[in-house]
């Protein structure tokens, strides 16, 4: 029978070892962010770049949307090495293809509204990994809400295409994709630990995991912080 002193090793053990796993996943989508940052000045502070990204506006915008229902599978099929690849590219894009928004706000607007996002989605991060409570029940709801605000979004498209105004509809769809993604990255983080009490003796599955999540918690930061900046930012 184990003894007191071998539990509490074992436990030690596994919480060091799940600890390194947040840790890498989070390290990953915080050199995402980065990524996609370089990639959004870069191009902002290229007029021919630029130019480009303005032009094929909409048509990145779907693109990333079609990315975003093959992603996940996608970066989970691959070795771990190919999947931190797709994620870069997809990373880097992202950066592309949000530039001309960014580069209608101020320099201080921008850094005010990503120390918010990053303030948000620290705080809803620790809320999901401290929670004694499972968050699993969220699932359902928001997996609907999600869809839900992509139906919105692909209507505004729409309706933009069309020279619709859609300045209310946009307006609604920030202040809804705000809490959504902040509900998202706690039952996201939450789950994480879930998922390495099942996976994580498997070091090839451990690894697709962190990428995995890893792209799910960027996507959620993207999110939010491109939805803050429409609320809060002050345009030049």
């Amino acid at each position: 029978m184990p003894t007191r002193h071998f539990m509490q090793a074992q436990a030690q053990g596994y919480q060091t070892a799940l600890s390194q796993h947040m840790n890498q996943t989070f390290s990953y989508m915080a050199a995402g962010v980065g990524l996609s940052g370089v990639v959004a000045y870069i191009t902002m502070s290229n007029p021919a770049l630029l130019n480009i990204a303005i032009k094929g506006g909409f048509v990145w915008m779907i693109v990333l949307l079609g990315a975003a229902f093959f992603l996940h599978k996608l970066v989970f099929s691959l070795q771990p090495a190919q999947g931190l690849g797709v994620f870069a590219a997809y990373s880097a894009f992202m950066g592309f293809a949000f530039a001309p928004l960014v580069a209608l706000y101020t320099g201080a607007s921008v850094a005010g509204t990503f120390a918010v996002a990053a303030l948000m989605f620290a705080g809803v991060a620790a809320f999901g990994y401290f929670s004694k409570k499972s968050l699993s029940g969220w699932g359902t709801f928001l997996v609907m809400g999600v869809w839900g605000l992509l139906g919105a979004v692909v209507v505004s498209l729409v309706m933009s295409l069309l020279g619709m105004n859609v300045g209310f509809m946009q307006t609604a769809i920030n202040l809804i994709a705000v809490p959504l993604f902040a509900a998202l990255t706690a039952y996201e983080v939450n789950s994480m630990k879930e998922t390495f009490a099942a996976y994580g003796q498997d070091e090839l599955m451990r690894s697709r995991l962190s990428i995995l999540q890893a792209t799910g918690l960027y996507v959620n930061f993207i999110n939010m912080f491109i939805s803050l900046l429409q609320l809060l930012g002050e345009k030049r």
